[in-house]
C-alpha cells in the first residue's frame, strides 16, 4: 500500500470513530426513544395504588379469551377500594401514539417502562395457560392456569407472586380470591382526615381491609430542590408515628398513636398491611427507626432516697486469701514431713541408728515408705499453691512489684 492509500484509510478510520462516539453521545445524552417529558394520563387522583395491568400472556388459548380474563382481574382488583386500576384496553390508545413498539406489553420491562410513563406505583404482570385440572371431585377437566406477578415499579422488584386454577365455572370467584390475596400482601396507603381530641381519622375502612388492631405507620412525603437543575426531587418519605386502629368504619377510621417522633398534621398520610406477617415486618422496622431517633420523653417516676446499709461487696479476695493461707501451711507440713522421713531413712540405713531385732528391723522400711508418702503430698500441696498463686494473679489479687536491690518480687496483701 502506498503512502497516499494510507493517509487516505487513517482519514476514513479517524471520521468512521468520531461519528460512532457522537452517536452514542447523541444517544445517552438525547431522548433515546423519542418520548416528550409529559406523563400520560389514565389514573384517578384519589390515593389509591396506581396499577398498571399488562396484556395477559397466552398459551394455547385464544387473545380474545386472554383480554377477557385480564378484563375479569381488573375489575376484581378494583373492587377491592385499594387500587385505581388502568388496562391494556386505556393504556394502548395511548402508548401507540409514542411507540407503536410497547403496545400489546407481555414483559416486566416494557412494563416497568409504561408504568413510569403513566406515573404508576405497581405494574401486573401475568399470563394464562389452558391446562388440564382437577375439579372439586377429583376428576380431570379442562381448566385455565392464571400466573400474576406485582412489580414496583421504582424498584423492579417483585412485591408478590400468585398463581390460581380454575374453570370457566368458577372463573369469578378464584378472580376475586386472587384478587383479595394481591390487595393483602400490597401495601395499603392512605390519608390523615382529622384531628380528634385524642384520635386521628384517616380515610381507611372497613371497605379496604383495615381491623381493629391493626398498625399504621404514619408518615410525610419530604422534597428537596435539585441544586444542578432547580426542580423538586421527591426524597421518598418521613417516618413520624405509628399508630393503631381503634375503631373502624366502612370507609375511615380512628386510630391512637403509639409511638412518634413529631407532631401529626393533616394531609399527613398512613400505611399498613392487610397480611399479618408483612405488618408486624413493617412496624417493626419504622420503630427501630423512630427508637434511633426523636422519641417521645417517658414518663419520670420520683426518686425517693432511703438510707440503706452500705455492706462491703465481697469480691472473693477473702476467701481466695485464706485458701492460699492454708495451702501454704499444708505445703510447708508436708515439707517438713519429708525431710524428716527421708533423713531417718538415711540413718537408719547407714546403721548411725541401732536397730534392734523385732518390728524395729523394718524401721528402715516405713521411713522409706513415710519419705515416698510425704513427697507425694508436698507435690501435690505444691501443685495446689502454684494454681491458687495463678488464680490470684489473674483476678487482681497479686501483682508484679520491681524492687531496685532485689529485682522483681511478687506482692500480696491477705486480709482476714
Amino acid at each position: 500500500m502506498n503512502r497516499f492509500g494510507l493517509q487516505l484509510l487513517t482519514a476514513l478510520t479517524f471520521l468512521l470513530t468520531s461519528f460512532t462516539a457522537t452517536a452514542q453521545s447523541d444517544f445517552l445524552q438525547g431522548n433515546t426513544f423519542n418520548y416528550d417529558n409529559q406523563l400520560v394520563s389514565g389514573f384517578s387522583e384519589d390515593g389509591r395504588v396506581k396499577v398498571l395491568l399488562l396484556t395477559l400472556l397466552p398459551y394455547d388459548l385464544t387473545e380474545t379469551a386472554a383480554e377477557k380474563i385480564g378484563h375479569a382481574l381488573q375489575l376484581n382488583l378494583f373492587n377491592t377500594n385499594h387500587f385505581t386500576v388502568v388496562g391494556p384496553s386505556e393504556w394502548n390508545a395511548q402508548i401507540q401514539e409514542r411507540d407503536p413498539t410497547l403496545a400489546d406489553c407481555h414483559d416486566i420491562a416494557c412494563g416497568v417502562l409504561i408504568g413510569k410513563l403513566f406515573n404508576a406505583d405497581k405494574v401486573l404482570v401475568g399470563s394464562v395457560r389452558a391446562e388440564t385440572i382437577l375439579d372439586e371431585n377429583g376428576n380431570e377437566v379442562q381448566g385455565l392456569v392464571l400466573r400474576a406477578k406485582i412489580v414496583d415499579v421504582l424498584t423492579i422488584e417483585i412485591d408478590y407472586d400468585d398463581e390460581v386454577r380454575f374453570t370457566d365455572a368458577r372463573l369469578h370467584d378464584s378472580l376475586f380470591q386472587m384478587a383479595l390475596r394481591i390487595s393483602h400482601n400490597t401495601q395499603l396507603r392512605g390519608y390523615v382526615l382529622k384531628l380528634n381530641a385524642a384520635t386521628i381519622t384517616v380515610d381507611l375502612g372497613r371497605a379496604h381491609g383495615l381491623k381493629v388492631g391493626n398498625r399504621l405507620v404514619v408518615f410525610r412525603p419530604t422534597t428537596a430542590t435539585s441544586t444542578l437543575e432547580g426542580q423538586p426531587l421527591e426524597l421518598n418519605f418521613e417516618n413520624i408515628a405509628i399508630a393503631e386502629a381503634i375503631r373502624v368504619n366502612d370507609m375511615s377510621s380512628e386510630i391512637n398513636l403509639i409511638q412518634r417522633r413529631s407532631s401529626v398534621i393533616i394531609g399527613d398520610q398512613v400505611r399498613t398491611y392487610v397480611n399479618k406477617n408483612k405488618q408486624i415486618t413493617l412496624i417493626a422496622q419504622t420503630r427501630k427507626e423512630l427508637d434511633t431517633q426523636k422519641r417521645i420523653a417517658p414518663r419520670t417516676k420520683p426518686l425517693k432516697l432511703v438510707p440503706q446499709q452500705l455492706v462491703q461487696e465481697d469480691t472473693g479476695e477473702n476467701r481466695w486469701a485464706r485458701k492460699y493461707a492454708a495451702a501454704q501451711e499444708n505445703e510447708e507440713f508436708w515439707t517438713i514431713a519429708a525431710i524428716a522421713a527421708a533423713g531417718g531413712a538415711v540413718l537408719s540405713a547407714s546403721g548411725i541408728i541401732k536397730i534392734d531385732s523385732g518390728i524395729d528391723q523394718y524401721l528402715p522400711w516405713i521411713l522409706g515408705g513415710a519419705t515416698i508418702y510425704s513427697g507425694y503430698r508436698y507435690v501435690e500441696g505444691r501443685d495446689t499453691v502454684d494454681a491458687l498463686r495463678a488464680e490470684g494473679r489473674s483476678s487482681g489479687f497479686l501483682s508484679w512489684k520491681w524492687s531496685p536491690t532485689s529485682g522483681p518480687i511478687l506482692a500480696y496483701t491477705l486480709s482476714f
